[in-house]
């Protein structure tokens, strides 16, 4: 983008304020064609490769859109709606009651529909992000899951064992950031009768030239270098190697937070997004990823959430009014100096973002490997990068 910016990030991770980080930008035009990569592959190897835009990494929460892509795909082949009622395909949710504030539980009385899934207004909380929800969940005995060990730990090996606890409120009638995108990635197996890693090479990944292993649920299965995770210590601010349970070779396709991508992929994606190009999705269908879904009741239940949105990933304005469309959080009337109109973002627990700007021209994915998630020295990176990407427009 500009020297001095390049030159902030390799200070930064020689002086062990960020681990790594891969970014890439591409506009419309051509005029922007962005990628740098700086620092190892690996803070517990001395001598790991540098990191670069073929590099796998933990993607967390950047596997939502690929999952609502698939389920998109499903929806321009006909095979079902935005208004599916999807209980009749996925009985362990199905069978979730509603959990009040009180501890009590209640049956659903309302249908869970496509819409919910992919907007996280279906009620699907996360236990670790959700007060109500771990509060029933220890009545329970169980302890609360960690995302970063081993299966059993990180809550079990299949969408119904790890998800598979109530609701927090009827489905549409508010907003939840959960496990919505996991049962939708489930949904997607049942109802083509492929892996979800198989269903979205073949409809999504491939389409813009992604291999196979550029971005998938089993990287065992391919050679390609995985990124090492790392934490900032809290009292130096420095960051060092954490060991994880990842990747779990045992575990289900989780369509929310399960794949592991290089960014160099996962542009493209982005890339075919903001250039409307039909490779992935016919431009009536891929308007849905611009357009809010969101019902009242849940659309003023994500904009409180959004006034502090401490776990968040990405640069999230104050005073902005947001939606939920079918692939991430849309600013429907813009947002900041430089944003335009839907402009539509999400990020990962690991600190990695991506935001896709129709009416500006322009789309940008930065990676890293960094635990606590909103880590605010990335924060700031991630701001600078995007003003620095928008004044090259």
């Amino acid at each position: 983008m500009t020297p001095e910016f390049e030159a902030r990030l390799k200070k930064a991770v020689e002086e062990g304020v960020l681990p790594f980080a891969v970014l890439l930008a591409k506009d419309k035009t051509g005029k922007i064609n962005y990628s740098f990569s700086v620092g190892p592959s690996s803070l517990k190897q001395p001598d790991a490769p540098p990191v670069s835009p073929d590099t796998l990494l933990t993607m967390a929460s950047l596997t939502k859109l690929l999952t609502s892509l698939a389920v998109l795909h499903l929806i321009q082949e006909k095979v079902i709606t935005l208004d599916t009622d999807v209980t009749p395909h996925l009985p362990v949710l199905a069978s979730q009651p509603i959990l009040t504030g009180n501890g009590q539980l209640s049956p659903r009385t309302k249908p869970i529909l496509v819409r919910h899934l992919l907007t996280h207004s279906a009620g699907t909380g996360y236990l670790l992000l959700n007060e109500t929800l771990a509060e029933w969940y220890k009545t329970t005995g169980g302890p609360l899951p960690n995302p970063l060990g081993s299966v059993e730990e990180g809550g079990g090996a299949t969408v119904d064992k790890r998800f598979g606890y109530p609701l927090v409120f009827e489905p549409g009638q508010g907003w939840v950031y959960g496990s919505a995108l996991d049962w939708a990635g489930k949904l997607v197996e049942v109802l083509s009768g492929k892996s979800l890693d198989d269903y979205l090479y073949e409809n999504v990944l491939s389409k813009v030239g992604v291999p196979r292993g550029g971005i998938t649920f089993q990287p065992l299965k391919f050679s390609k270098e995985i990124a090492g995770m790392s934490v900032r210590d809290g009292a130096t601010g420095k960051v060092g190697h954490m060991d994880t349970g990842f990747p779990h070779p045992e575990v289900e396709a989780f369509g929310g937070q399960g794949a592991y991508g290089a960014m160099g992929e996962y542009i493209k994606v982005l890339e075919s997004i903001l250039k409307d190009d039909g490779k992935i999705l016919r431009p009536e269908v891929a308007k849905l990823l611009f357009e809010g879904l969101l019902e009242p009741e849940a659309k003023k239940a994500l904009n409180e959430n959004m006034k502090h949105p401490e776990w968040t990933v990405g640069v999230i304005p104050q005073g902005v009014e947001y939606n939920w469309s079918a692939g991430g959080l849309l600013s429907e009337g813009g947002s900041l100096e430089h944003r335009k109109k839907r402009f539509l973002q999400w990020g990962g627990a690991w600190n990695l973002s991506w935001f896709v700007d129709r009416e500006a021209g322009v789309c940008s994915v930065f990676g890293t490997q960094v635990v606590p998630p909103a880590d605010p020295q990335v924060e700031e990176f991630l701001k600078e990068f995007e003003e620095t990407i928008y004044a090259k427009l």
